[in-house]
């Protein structure tokens, strides 16, 4: 049974930034899920990085010139995955050709496959608002919402640690008009921020769709 569409696709919330999982997909109180899982948008947006240019110091009593700062270094990309920088301070890695849109909400970022918009990645980060709720708890209670929705099924939903920080994944399928499509949801919370990463694809290459979000987790700062 086919979703009711959102711009083509349902999101994903948390409460508060959430609870609309009955019309969307929700991650539970405190900003957990705040990712809407939200649609996807016509509009791409491009992040430039700012170019960091080493000062150099003269001291004109001695006319030499101090060395320039140790350059920051970066660890580099393979050539087909791109840096993003996404709401709440969120950085990790997508791939290169994919178009990025602005979330139906303001903490997050869509990305979308050119050759198939099944091929999906969302993104981003929230102020958690109810910290004495622990994560696991949050995103547990948005899955069972979501589960009340007919197409959806929960595949696995455990807690982690993603870089020493308290993390829950979360895997799902539903029926997408009528096709089903599978999700793998990521989410770590630290310094007050929950941040969420989320792929998703056809049913069929569900192995892709993991790799993706091993990628998204992998590049990810903080």
């Amino acid at each position: 049974m086919a979703r009711r569409p959102v711009n083509a696709r349902n999101p994903i919330g948390a409460l508060p930034l959430a609870l609309s999982l009955a019309v969307a997909y929700v991650a539970v109180a405190g900003a957990a899920g705040f990712l809407a899982l939200d649609a996807r948008t016509a509009t791409p947006t491009t992040t430039v990085a700012a170019v960091v240019v080493p000062v150099i110091t003269t001291t004109t009593a001695t006319t030499t010139t101090a060395p320039s700062a140790a350059p920051t270094t970066t660890t580099e990309l393979p050539p087909d995955l791109r840096r993003v920088d996404a709401p709440g301070g969120l950085s990790t890695a997508i791939p290169a050709g994919w178009a990025v849109g602005a979330g139906t909400v303001a903490t997050t970022l869509v990305a979308t496959d050119p050759a198939d918009p099944r091929r999906e990645i969302r993104l981003g980060g929230a102020p958690v608002t109810d910290p004495a709720v622990p994560l696991l708890d949050r995103i547990t209670a948005a899955a069972v919402e979501r589960e009340r929705e007919p197409g959806h099924t929960r595949l696995a939903l455990t807690g982690d640690r993603i870089r020493d920080f308290p993390a829950v994944r979360w895997d799902f399928e539903e029926l997408v008009e009528g096709a089903p499509e599978r999700v793998a949801v990521a989410y770590w919370e630290t310094g007050g921020i929950e941040y969420v990463v989320y792929a998703r694809g056809p049913a069929g290459e569900w192995a892709q769709t993991r790799s993706r979000l091993a990628a998204l987790i992998d590049h990810a700062r903080p």
